[in-house]
């Protein structure tokens, strides 16, 4: 007796048999891994340049005390691996209980990365600035003031080239006391912030 087999059988039998073969075979990867899933050992090496923007706004703890909102532009140079040397230039406006301000100065920044794991960084930062107004801030103070930044914050990696960043710090603005200390009213704010790294 004859077996018959139909030739559509015949033709699927031996692709069935290769693909078993093919995924029994440990040797053979079965996923591949693309550039983009790629996490680096050091996620902020020594030589990286990113230009940074972002904006955010600033509330003082207690009173009806100066409202302030800001935009900021900067670059960054790593000098070291997790190490950052940054200027960056603001554009503020702030809300007070008399006359209202527009503002624009620099920062020189330091940041450094403390926990990196794979697209989750934490940093911290201090950056000390100039700040020039079109009125006195706060009220009873100068035009020109002396800034103070200092916190902690989060960078994600999005994208090849492209991190979101957002972060919490403390900010202080005060002229150092060069019209003497009557005209040197302090102003303490927490400062809240989010924006985008871009890498070069």
């Amino acid at each position: 007796m004859r077996l018959w087999i139909p030739p559509t059988i015949s033709l699927v039998i031996p692709i069935l048999l290769l693909a078993a073969a093919a995924r029994a075979d440990p040797l053979i990867p079965t996923t591949v891994i693309s550039p983009d899933d790629y996490t680096p050992a050091i996620p902020f090496p020594r030589g990286l340049r990113l230009v940074t923007l972002y904006g955010g706004i600033m509330e003082q703890p207690t009173g009806l005390r100066e409202q302030l909102s800001f935009c900021t532009a900067g670059l960054n140079y790593y000098f070291a691996d997790n190490w950052a040397f940054g200027v960056e230039f603001t554009g503020l406006g702030a809300a007070q209980p008399e006359d209202d301000i527009a503002a624009g100065g620099g920062d020189i920044l330091l940041r450094t990365h403390i926990w990196n794991y794979q697209r989750l960084s934490i940093y911290g930062d201090v950056a000390v600035g100039l700040l020039e107004a079109d009125n006195r801030i706060p009220p009873s103070g100068t035009d020109f003031n002396f800034t103070l930044q200092s916190g902690v914050g989060a960078a994600i990696h999005l994208w090849p080239h492209t991190d979101f960043f957002t972060g919490i710090r403390y900010y202080h603005l005060s002229n150092a006391r060069q019209h003497g200390p009557d005209r040197n009213p302090s102003l303490n704010a927490l400062e809240g912030y989010a924006g985008l790294m871009f890498r070069m």
